[in-house]
């Protein structure tokens, strides 16, 4: 766990996942548990655990460095966007709301969901998510709530008219990539000109600068409120 007393929490479900078959239902908590792993070993310094599957559409997992809680929520939403693809034949969305405070403790095979503050703050985001667009929000940090909750709304909307193609390009680039070694990651290679145009078509131009000072923002809440 992070040394600095908060952690966040990230729940979230897939949109529109009532609908679907019920060998596709079953495919999708496969696809779900893949993503937080492909998260897990991409991002050690955010110190992810507790990953949890509710009902087959609806998971959570905590980020124990809270500063990298946005950058692995956008992660594992691209991850989605990509296997659900490769294997279901469809792009499929998921809400994400962060909730960012102190746990009691960690789910296991005997309770579904952890306990505390942050679990509180994630599950009251994601209802309120649930009934409105946009399906990406946080709670947790104090008068900076607002100018975050908007931010997260505008990448949302970038986020909902990711390509396959596109949201794989992204994923590489929030793990720190540049253009020319995610071309030569691409299967088969491709060529950093044609990465250049996935990334800015998703946005990526504008989503990293403000992904940057989200990060900063939320640090100086963290430690503002620890002092």
């Amino acid at each position: 766990m992070t040394k600095i007393g908060k952690v966040a929490v990230i729940t979230g479900d897939v949109n529109a996942s009532s609908k679907m078959a019920e060998n596709d239902a079953r495919q999708l908590e496969l696809l779900l548990r893949k993503c937080y792993q492909n998260t897990l070993s991409s991002y050690n310094e955010a110190e992810l655990e507790g990953f949890t599957n509710f009902r087959g559409d609806s998971w959570q997992f905590i980020v124990g460095n809270p500063i990298l809680a946005i950058r692995s929520a956008l992660l594992f939403r691209s991850f989605l966007l990509v296997y659900s693809d490769q294997k279901l034949g469809k792009k499929l969305q998921t809400s994400a709301a962060i909730g960012f405070g102190s746990i009691n403790f960690l789910p296991n095979d005997i309770s579904s969901a952890g306990g505390g503050e942050a679990y509180e703050i994630s599950g009251k985001k994601l209802d309120k998510l649930r009934r409105r667009m946009p399906g990406m929000g946080l709670s947790g940090l104090g008068e900076n709530d607002e100018y975050l909750d908007s931010l997260l709304g505008i990448i949302d909307a970038l986020v909902r008219g990711w390509t396959a193609l596109q949201a794989q390009a992204v994923s590489y680039a929030l793990q720190g990539f540049s253009q020319t070694e995610i071309s030569k990651k691409w299967n088969p290679p491709i060529s950093q000109q044609a990465i250049n145009k996935h990334l800015k078509s998703a946005g990526w131009p504008a989503i990293e600068p403000a992904l940057r000072w989200a990060e900063t923002t939320i640090e100086g809440c963290i430690f503002k409120n620890n002092l």
